[in-house]
């Protein structure tokens, strides 16, 4: 069904209920093709057989009793022979050879002494298909065929292409089917040597006698058998034999397995898809029969009105002429066509939607095809931009309808056309009321009457609304609403390569999809890019790299207006402006709402958390103001079924109570268009960063979730921007570069880190904010592997620290940690431990033994301890810090991590790698669930595993799981950094052992060894 719906010129309306005739229960897709009006059906789900085509056939000649003639298309059993080169995604077409009319029913018969005799035979297709299959086997001589072409049209639906369905591979007939649902068992040696056929004839179309049955056919040696016995059939299928007596057509069969037991369904598809490409070839070579018999739906109309002698003449007020490149949009027309016109539950109906969404051009498609299904309508097209522009319309209507003027007052006319309409004789009519946008010109207010109060009221009546805003939608209609969204993949395909001069450009899919993409699918875009490329002579690759240049040349591209026949004359084509006026009309109606969409438009425009976005007073009114913006669709809430990162994912299941939303990426970047032509950028993006300055919270693991939410659009507001003109921000700065260290992005760290310190230079040396800034740096360059650089600079915080503040202070005690750790990864072990054996002391007679401060300490001599070969002091420290931080952190916290990770090293190092492996697998499982896949925080318990891995033998296990690491680090840390030159020489190792031995269950010692993975970078 769906390649025959493909191959429609033009897609029409479903049929009335009450059109069809008693019984029927088919279900028809209408459209045309080549000038010929098409009834399309297609057997139930389920249903297969002679039978039940008969029966489907019946029913349709009963509803459409001026049928002129018929195809029966799909897919059949190809039988490959010497004299018919049949392969799969060929097509068969019935003809008549011998003493056969084209198709033959192979099973109905009588059995005799002599054997099976076959009784059944068929009529021959009607002489008019003879005839344009003979006509389309000349054009496919001359070189004119379109059947490729055709076939093409499918390539936008994966299903349906050619690469989807796989290898053609024709068995031996005496090689049957090996147990599967796939021919992998099957011998190769068994397969059938064919020679490949030329470019460009992938497909061959076959004429001669298709065999029908009423079962299916899965052995080559009966397929054999039958087709010699009716000299040479070229495809078998089981509908055509219940037709041909009762309703005569040409059957055409694509071919998707060959009648033998490999049968499958891999290459439906694609064959029904050839198939219904060469039934389009037969319909072009039709000429399109004289219409000399009156509209049948009108006809039926007028019959069943009960009054056709009465009913008024239909008058048309329609500016636009039919959209001929109207695509898609199928289930809204006929959500439209249902309500409105079949079942008319509602009288009054509002499509809402973005700007730029297609709203007017469907409200149009449905216009063209109330006039063409309900030809008794009259159509009423009243565009309301403005009061002027409905007056205009008012005595457009009035000149129609005879209605005569008697003075020069607009509201004459207006009362007038009303009354006319509301009354009986108007009989049934529709009225488009497009652009219902402005509240102000809509409604009465005090001063003056809206335009909604000279709209008429009629049983015989029908309005179709389109607005940009939900309010206004539901305040005219209010839950008789249709939301139009942006095309699907599929519509907008079609509309673009329909928007194209140059089809070659369409061959390239990739670029294709992605400018697609780029553009969001939205209509306006998509006819837009169409217009430049035609204009410019432009490919999409090229324009794809203007989108991609500069904001500057995105905002050029996207406010480049172009002209549209299809809308209205001075209105605003490009997509970057066409939402202004509803900017405005915003900015007028609700300032608070406003305020946030500029605010919004200057942070990312996806994933944005409701606590980030600037508060009123009142719940109310916030509430209300994000209701607008969604109301605009503008702003779009995000519900648990919403599709994003893995990341964001993540982050909202540990912010539950969160409310999230997106903002249309074309409207983030017009709203920041606007504000920056107002003049008010500078204005709105200072009074952003305060705000986030205010909000962003610290760097403590119970805020992960919230500044992990912050955290991109932070870094969106303030990344390319000067802040000078801002009062202080460098806790903003530093919290920013706290966050981004935990998170393994040391660079970036770096960098907001050295901002703090700039911004905190003018204080006092001994300023504990300053030392603060200082300390968070220097940390940072160590878990980057630059302790020559964090070293003097801890040593200058401990040093004032040890100065200013007593010998029991906790900043202090970790400035001194810091200090220790930096020093053992700089290669003074000895120092280190010195060092962090005094503080120790201390901290000892002052803290309680639960107390994390003291727990930390203790980690940080152990480690150390161990790099410097005192696994002996290492072990019991250890143990007690893992026992500890099980009991006071949750499974997830990164210090019960990092503590579990270093005892498991020390496991690996004294040989109890048994016991360490257990320990890291559970590590490395957690970090799976809770930090990104290439997270660098991940390398260190990978890396330690694989080693584990290796010392047990499991080498290759060890390699796979080393070359994953491997990979991260080359994208996320620099070559010089020292857990990426471990992870590689563990890796160079490992693969030179085994080219050495290709032995899995080896287990080398001593030098060469690949390490322990101990690097403490990121643990």
């Amino acid at each position: 069904m769906v390649a025959a719906q493909e191959m429609l010129d033009e897609e029409h309306a479903g049929l009335e209920h009450n059109l069809l005739s008693d019984n029927d229960k088919n279900l028809y897709t209408l459209g045309s093709v080549g000038g010929h009006n098409v009834a399309i059906v297609c057997l139930p789900a389920g249903r297969i057989g002679n039978n039940s085509a008969a029966v489907a056939a019946t029913r349709m000649q009963a509803t459409f009793k001026n049928i002129q003639f018929g195809l029966m298309v799909g897919i059949g059993g190809g039988v490959p022979s010497s004299e018919a080169d049949v392969r799969l995604g060929d097509v068969v077409v019935s003809q008549p050879h011998g003493n056969l009319a084209g198709v033959v029913q192979y099973d109905m018969g009588k059995t005799t002494p002599g054997g099976f005799e076959r009784t059944g035979s068929m009529d021959a297709p009607p002489e008019v298909l003879l005839a344009a299959v003979a006509r389309v086997k000349v054009n496919d001589l001359r070189g004119r065929s379109k059947l490729s072409k055709h076939i093409s049209k499918l390539e936008s639906i994966t299903k349906f292409r050619r690469s989807n369905a796989g290898i053609d591979i024709l068995f031996e007939a005496t090689h049957d089917h090996v147990a599967g649902q796939t021919c992998d068992r099957c011998s190769p040696d068994r397969q059938e040597a064919r020679q490949a056929r030329p470019i460009g004839e992938e497909v061959v179309v076959h004429y001669g006698t298709i065999a029908s049955g009423n079962r299916v056919i899965r052995s080559a040696a009966e397929r054999d058998k039958v087709s010699v016995g009716l000299d040479k059939v070229l495809c078998f299928e089981m509908e055509a034999a219940g037709l041909l007596n009762s309703f005569r057509c040409l059957v055409i069969r694509g071919i998707c397995d060959y009648a033998d037991s490999h049968k499958n369904k891999l290459w439906q598809p694609y064959a029904a898809g050839t198939a219904a490409a060469y039934a389009k070839e037969v319909l072009l070579a039709v000429p399109p029969a004289e219409l000399s018999k009156p509209n049948m739906v009108e006809k039926v109309v007028r019959e069943t009105s009960g009054k056709s002698g009465n009913v008024p003449k239909p008058n048309y007020h329609i500016p636009f002429l039919i959209n001929r490149r109207f695509v898609g949009r199928k289930t809204e027309l006929q959500l439209l066509q249902k309500r409105l016109m079949m079942d008319q539950d509602c009288q009054e109906l509002s499509i809402v939607g973005l700007g730029g969404t297609g709203k007017t051009q469907l409200a149009l498609q449905f216009a063209y095809s109330v006039k063409d299904q309900w030809p008794d309508y009259s159509i009423f097209w009243v565009p309301v931009l403005s009061m002027e522009t409905f007056e205009q319309a008012c005595v457009s209507i009035a000149k129609i309808l005879g209605i005569r003027q008697v003075s020069d007052d607009k509201e004459d006319i207006k009362e007038r056309v009303k009354q006319w309409l509301s009354s009986s004789r108007a009989g049934r009519w529709l009225m488009v009321v497009d652009n219902a946008d402005d509240p102000s010109t809509l409604f009465k207010t005090a001063e003056s009457h809206g335009i909604i109060d000279y709209l008429p009221k009629s049983e015989n009546g029908i309005i179709l609304y389109t607005t940009r805003t939900m309010e206004v939608a539901v305040s005219l209609t209010q839950y008789d609403v249709l939301e139009l969204e942006a095309m699907d993949s599929r519509d907008a395909i079609k509309f673009f390569s329909s928007s194209i001069i140059r089809k070659e450009l369409l061959c390239d899919h990739a670029a294709r999809d992605e400018l697609l993409e780029e553009l969001t699918r939205l209509p306006l875009a998509i006819a837009q890019a169409a217009a430049y490329l035609n204009m410019n002579r432009m490919t999409i690759k090229k324009y794809l790299g203007l989108l991609h240049n500069t904001e500057k040349d995105l905002i050029g591209l996207l406010s480049r207006d172009f002209r549209d026949n299809t809308r209205y004359k001075g209105s605003v084509n490009a997509v970057a402006t066409t939402w202004v006026v509803s900017f405005s009309q915003l900015r007028e109606r609700d300032t608070f709402a406003a305020d946030l969409l500029e605010f919004i438009s200057f942070i990312e425009w996806k994933a944005v958390p409701r606590s980030l976005l600037p508060k009123k007073d009142s719940e109310e009114e916030m509430e209300r103001a994000i209701g607008t913006l969604c109301g605009y669709s503008f702003l779009v809430r995000r519900n648990s079924n919403s599709q994003g990162t893995q990341e964001e994912s993540e982050e909202h299941t540990e912010t539950k109570e969160e409310e999230w939303y997106d903002i249309h990426r074309l409207v983030h970047l017009a709203t920041r268009t606007w504000v920056k032509k107002n003049g008010d950028a500078n204005k709105v993006v200072e009074g952003a960063i305060r705000h986030v300055a205010h909000v962003f919270p610290d760097g403590k693991y119970q805020n992960r979730a919230v500044w992990r939410a912050y955290l991109p659009h932070t870094l969106q507001l303030l990344n390319g921007r000067q802040h000078g003109n801002i009062e202080d921000l460098s806790e903003l700065f530093l919290r920013m570069g706290v966050c981004l260290r935990i998170d393994g992005r040391y660079r970036e760290a770096l960098a907001w880190l050295e901002k703090s310190c700039q911004q905190r230079v003018h204080l006092s040396e001994d300023d504990p904010d300053r030392l603060y800034s200082q300390y968070n740096l220097a940390v940072t360059y160590t878990h980057d592997g630059f302790p020559q650089i964090s070293i003097p600079l801890l040593e200058r915080i401990v040093q004032i620290r040890k100065k200013t503040s007593s010998s029991e202070a906790p900043s202090l005690f970790r400035s001194q940690e810091q200090l220790a750790l930096a020093y053992n990864l700089y290669k003074q072990g000895h120092k280190a431990i010195a060092l962090l054996e005094d503080v120790i002391k201390v901290a000892e007679k002052t803290l309680a033994p639960e107390n994390e401060g003291l727990i930390s300490l203790q980690e940080s001599i152990a480690i150390t301890y161990q790099d410097c070969d005192l696994s002996h002091k290492a072990f019991p420290l250890l143990e007690k810090v893992v026992k500890t931080r099980e009991w006071t952190l949750p499974p997830e916290h990164p210090d019960r991590l990092g503590s579990q990770y270093f005892l498991a090293q020390l496991y690996v190092s004294d040989g109890q790698t048994q016991r360490a492996v257990p320990l890291l697998e559970h590590i490395v499982s957690v970090e799976d669930k809770t930090l990104e896949p290439e997270h660098p925080h991940r390398m260190p318990s990978q890396l330690a595993l694989a080693v584990a891995y290796y010392k047990l033998g499991q080498v290759y296990r060890a390699v796979a799981l080393l070359e994953s690491v491997v990979a991260i680090g080359a994208r996320t840390l620099r070559d010089d950094h020292p857990l990426r030159q471990e992870s590689v020489k563990s890796l160079n190792f490992m693969l030179a052992e085994l080219d050495a031995s290709k032995d899995e269950t080896s287990n080398p010692s001593g030098e060469g060894d690949p390490g322990d993975g101990s690097s403490k970078q990121g643990a």
